[in-house]
């Protein structure tokens, strides 16, 4: 068999199997890495997920994040967190980028690609 080029990576095809509905914007957790919901996606459904880009994502409170720090999406606290996480997280699954994210923010931007990311 040989190589061939699909697409760009940055939209991708998802089906829906989790067994809830997924809004648009929501964070989907596709193995070991997090993509954004561009659609809404009803279970059983397949729709566009984006694995690439900068995104202003949920952060727990509490902790500053300054540029360049890499982060883990926390399943339990639906949030970036800085550390490794524990079973079910996905670890590496972007850096903050643009500006530092302070301990009081709620949110901070990442870059997200869908090769950073590992299963915790």
């Amino acid at each position: 068999m040989t190589t061939r080029y699909l697409k760009p990576g940055d939209a991708l095809d998802y089906t829906n199997n989790s067994g809830a509905a997924i809004a648009v914007n929501d964070i989907v957790v596709a193995g070991a890495f997090i993509a954004i919901a561009a659609v809404n996606i009803p279970v059983g459904a397949t729709g566009s997920i984006l694995g690439d880009g900068v995104f202003l994502l949920p952060k727990k409170s509490g902790t500053a994040m300054p540029i360049g720090s890499k982060v883990t999406w926390s399943v339990a606290d639906k949030a970036v967190i800085v550390g490794a996480g524990v079973t079910g997280d996905v670890f590496g699954c972007g850096i903050v980028v643009e500006q530092d994210a302070a301990s009081s923010d709620t949110a901070a931007r990442v870059l997200i690609d869908a090769g950073m990311g590992s299963k915790v």
